[in-house]
């Protein structure tokens, strides 16, 4: 299925542009600001590349639940390339810059 880019960049380049600045993102946030339906979907591609996020199980005001996502960095290329599992105490992330 083809994504039509918001301003001609893909979703998934608009998120990781997001996090260069911001450390997180909700769903609400990335409808607001993006029109992205599915941010799930578009944490799962960013994660297929090797990109790293942590979940964090919210309540609005309202009650409503969501999950926020953090990003946490990109794995390394030589760590992609061995997949046979972290050593003791290394997971090979590169962590984004503030």
């Amino acid at each position: 299925m083809s994504f039509r880019p918001v301003l001609g960049a893909p979703q998934t380049d608009l998120l990781l542009s997001h996090f260069r600045t911001k450390p997180s993102i909700s769903p609400i946030e990335a409808a607001a600001m993006f029109r992205i339906r599915s941010l799930s979907r578009r944490i799962n591609d960013l994660e297929a590349k090797g990109h790293v996020f942590s979940r964090e199980q919210s309540k609005d005001t309202t009650g409503q639940r969501y999950v926020r996502y953090h990003y946490l960095g990109q794995h390394s290329p030589a760590a992609a390339a061995r997949r046979s599992g972290p050593a003791q105490g290394q997971l090979g992330l590169r962590f984004a810059t503030r």
